[in-house]
């Protein structure tokens, strides 16, 4: 019942659901009243096979008001709540519902997916890791692997993915982005490899991928356009897009943000594309604008630096300092060298008059600058000194009006 958001396997991934029975007959009318909880049941379950979704919510609430307060018809209240983006309600259903039967591997499977749809990460790959220890099969693996893919554990993806004797198109797809990300791109090659085998719009987006890891945005574009021409909906290669517009080369900002936009038409859980398009509207001054995407990058992956310090920096420039403060002042704990965190904590400290807070910090920021001009002048001498005994080809050509 509850289907999946388009996401980077959209193309492979099934629906995995709980199940709603069949009717017995024709649905009655939603307002057909009833005090029979089988009748009362067996109404909600036809209303929902029917496609009439919020009369089978509210046949499904009144049988509960009434009693019938059971796993599965908790379980179906919860995937047509999923049904009408109702998230929330729907994983709170779930939840009950595996209350009163916590081995109940598909209810289980469809908790996960709803965290999953909602952009709750973390809890959709614990609940994807119960479903994967109870049933270790090949879709349920690719469940977890493609949620811990999102939340950037590669490692673990690849731990998962390599050890499949032959593996799918979805897998060998995961697999190849996941080895990717890791840096290791030989290996990477071989998934590549058995994608192209049906030359899919997918294998294109991976050798995108993996030329724009070498930052060769002029091999990466002939594939992306491949790509776009086959599926311009495929998830990931807007984003590919969006990166290579932000290349050097190019700096393209206007087009990377329109690129990182549509790829969060199609996936609007993916991160990266949350971060680069708030990051970029705030480079730009549009820091009310960036706000949501960063908040969501950072609901995303809690424990993500980058989507930490951006959204507080965000908010430091929308003046909401102390929402800002606890999301710097945990960048800073982890990462006190970071020079950017420490200029905008000692803006914060100096709003809310913190004065031994911001003398603390403004100091961090001139240690931090100086250690940062050391590094570049030692750079500079390193590179002077390995021309010292050389000779430029130009001192070695013998002049024209000389002997």
């Amino acid at each position: 019942m509850l289907r999946p958001p388009p996401i980077v396997l959209a193309a492979f991934l099934g629906t995995a659901s709980a199940g709603v029975g069949a009717p017995a007959q024709a649905p009655p009318s939603a307002a057909t009243p009833s005090t029979d909880l089988p009748a009362l049941v067996g109404r909600a379950v036809a209303l929902h096979q029917a496609g009439d979704i919020e009369g089978a919510v509210k046949a499904y609430e009144e049988a509960i008001r009434l009693g019938a307060d059971g796993p599965v018809v908790r379980s179906n209240l919860g995937a047509a709540l999923a049904r009408l983006g109702r998230l929330d309600e729907a994983v709170e259903q779930y939840r009950r519902a595996l209350a009163g039967d916590g081995t109940n591997v598909p209810i289980r499977r469809n908790l996960a997916l709803a965290y999953y749809k909602a952009g709750r990460l973390e809890d959709a790959a614990r609940e994807a890791e119960a479903v994967f220890q109870a049933q270790p099969g090949d879709a349920s693996r690719l469940l977890l692997a493609d949620c811990l893919f999102r939340l950037g554990q590669n490692a673990r993806v690849v731990e998962l993915l390599e050890p499949l004797a032959a593996p799918d198109r979805a897998a060998s797809y995961l697999l190849g982005m996941a080895l990717l990300a890791e840096g290791r791109t030989a290996e990477a090659q071989k998934a590549i490899d058995r994608v192209l085998r049906d030359d899919s719009p997918e294998a294109h987006v991976l050798l995108a991928t993996m030329y724009m890891k070498d930052k060769d945005c002029g091999r990466a574009l002939p594939e992306i356009d491949r790509a776009l021409r086959a599926n311009a909906r495929l998830p990931l290669v807007n984003f590919v897009t969006g990166q290579c517009l932000m290349a050097d080369e190019r700096s393209d900002w206007a087009g990377a943000m329109e690129a990182f936009r549509r790829e969060l038409e199609i996936d609007p859980n993916h991160f990266e594309s949350n971060l680069l398009l708030g990051s970029l509207l705030h480079e730009g001054a549009r820091h009310a604008e960036a706000l949501p995407y960063l908040e969501h990058a950072a609901r995303l992956r809690p424990d993500d630096l980058r989507a930490t310090f951006s959204l507080g920096a965000v908010e430091v420039a929308l003046g909401r300092t102390e929402e800002a403060l606890p999301l710097l002042e945990k960048v800073a704990a982890a990462a006190p060298d970071h020079l950017e965190t420490q200029m905008q904590l000692a803006i914060a400290y100096h709003r809310l008059g913190r004065a031994a807070d911001e003398a603390r910090a403004r100091a961090a920021v001139g240690r931090l600058q100086s250690e940062s001009e050391n590094r570049f002048f030692k750079g500079v001498s390193d590179s002077l000194s390995r021309l010292l005994g050389k000779t430029s080809p130009t001192a070695m050509k013998p002049s024209s009006g000389g002997p």
